[in-house]
């Protein structure tokens, strides 16, 4: 957590960007987790007045059958892979939520549940990547991005302003317990956001999945909008993106005005 004082009565743009989901490495292959969303917004303050800034981090990546952590601010963790004499390839973590919150610093964003009304943006993570698991969810956008199960078997939902795994958090992945068809193989853990992203519960054949996203929120501030990760929006470095990759970001400006 960060604090920001306010140095001028004026007013500020706010910006913040979710982090990407966790990637995987196996057996000579990588592939990337769900990038992260963006949200903006304005907010006019007085000098002493204080912002509660929370950066979420990437997912971990896998470590052999061990799946990845979630990073922080609510990345749900990786699911392990079956552990036999093959070393399945366990599931990455999601990425971490970042948000700005006002009144009282309560830490991590699921603390927020009971105090909605003192978060002003929240920018959603993408799901951490499954082994074989196709696609992951990318952080949201009033909506997180949905994720794809091996053969796309099965469809895990994206969160949105009313549901997901939970709020602020995102699901972990279970650990698998055999091996037939794209069944051994870890899954992505859930991203973090308002709602945290679900991900795949099946053990059976096809099973193999990643993670979905956790969806960003706008709240208390004007002129404001939250875009999901699979869309074109600023890069903290300058220029554009689509979607964002790695560590969450958050950016505040302003001028002093006449």
């Amino acid at each position: 957590m960060q604090t920001f004082t306010a140095p001028l009565n004026t007013t500020y743009k706010i910006e913040c960007w979710g982090a990407q989901g966790g990637d995987i490495h196996s057996n000579g292959y990588y592939d990337l987790g769900g990038k992260g969303g963006y949200s903006i917004g304005y907010k006019s303050l007085i000098t002493s007045n204080k912002l509660y800034i929370c950066v979420g981090s990437q997912g971990s990546s896998n470590s052999g059958n061990t799946g990845g952590n979630g990073g922080y601010n609510g990345g749900g963790r990786g699911g392990n892979g079956f552990n036999d004499y093959r070393n399945w390839p366990g599931g990455a973590g999601g990425g971490g939520a970042t948000h700005i919150a006002i009144t009282t610093n309560r830490g991590v964003l699921k603390n927020y549940e009971d105090y909605q009304s003192e978060l002003i943006l929240v920018a959603g993570a993408g799901g951490g990547m499954g082994a074989y698991g196709p696609i992951a969810g990318v952080g949201g956008g009033l909506t997180g991005g949905d994720a794809f199960s091996n053969r796309e078997l099965y469809t895990i939902k994206g969160a949105t302003q009313t549901s997901g795994y939970t709020f602020g958090q995102g699901q972990n992945g279970i650990n698998k317990t055999q091996a037939v068809d794209c069944d051994a193989e870890g899954v992505g853990g859930g991203g973090g956001g308002f709602y945290g992203g679900l991900t795949c519960l099946e053990t059976g054949r096809y099973s193999d999945c990643c993670g979905a996203g956790g969806s960003g929120y706008v709240g208390g501030v004007t002129n404001g909008a939250t875009i999901a990760g699979d869309q074109t929006f600023p890069s903290p470095s300058g220029g554009t993106e689509t979607g964002h990759s790695g560590n969450g970001y958050c950016i505040i400006t302003w001028q002093q005005l006449p």
